[in-house]
C-alpha cells in the first residue's frame, strides 16, 4: 500500500512539473520570442531589417522602443512580407491596442496592402511581390504614432 500510495505521489510530483515548464513556455517573454519573420511570415523567409518604433513606454524614464516593424524576404518567390510587432515594454503589450502595418512595392502601379485593427501582440503580416524593386513600409502603434520608411530592402 505504502509503495502504491509513493508512486502516485511521484507521478503527481512529475506531472506537475511538466505542467509547469510546459507553462512557462507560454510566457510573454517567450511569446515575445516567437515573433520572429521565419515565425510569422512563413519559414522560408528571411529578415532582411527591422525597425524600432519610439513612444512612451513602461520604461523608467517613460520613453524608448514601444513596437518594431519587421521585414522579410522569400528570395524563391520575391516575396516581401511585413508585420507591426508591440515591444514588451509597451504600456497595451497583451491588450488589445490599434497597431497596423502597410507593405508597398515601389513600382509604377505598385501594389499596396495593409492590415490593422486592436491586436494584442503584432498587426499583420502582409505580402507582395517586390523582385528587382524596392518596398515602403509604414508602421502604426498606439504609443509611439506613425512611421514611414522607404524606399527600403531594394533588389
Amino acid at each position: 500500500m505504502k509503495t502504491a500510495l509513493r508512486r502516485t505521489v511521484l507521478s503527481l510530483s512529475a506531472l506537475t512539473v511538466t505542467t509547469v515548464g510546459t507553462l512557462s513556455l507560454m510566457s510573454p517573454a517567450n511569446a515575445a520570442a516567437a515573433y520572429s519573420v521565419p515565425g510569422v511570415c512563413g519559414s522560408s523567409y528571411k529578415e532582411v531589417r527591422s525597425i524600432a518604433l519610439s513612444g512612451y513606454n513602461k520604461t523608467a524614464d517613460g520613453w524608448g522602443t514601444v513596437a518594431y516593424v519587421k521585414i522579410g524576404y522569400n528570395a524563391s518567390n520575391g516575396k516581401n512580407c511585413a508585420f507591426t510587432q508591440k515591444s514588451t515594454t509597451n504600456h497595451s503589450y497583451g491588450k488589445l491596442s490599434e497597431v497596423s502595418v502597410k507593405l508597398r512595392e515601389l513600382r509604377y502601379n505598385g501594389t499596396s496592402i495593409d492590415i490593422g485593427g486592436p491586436y494584442r501582440y503584432y498587426a499583420g503580416p502582409v505580402y507582395v511581390s517586390a523582385r528587382d524593386t524596392c518596398i515602403n513600409v509604414w508602421g502604426w502603434e498606439d504609443w509611439a504614432g506613425s512611421y514611414d520608411f522607404g524606399p527600403i530592402a531594394c533588389g
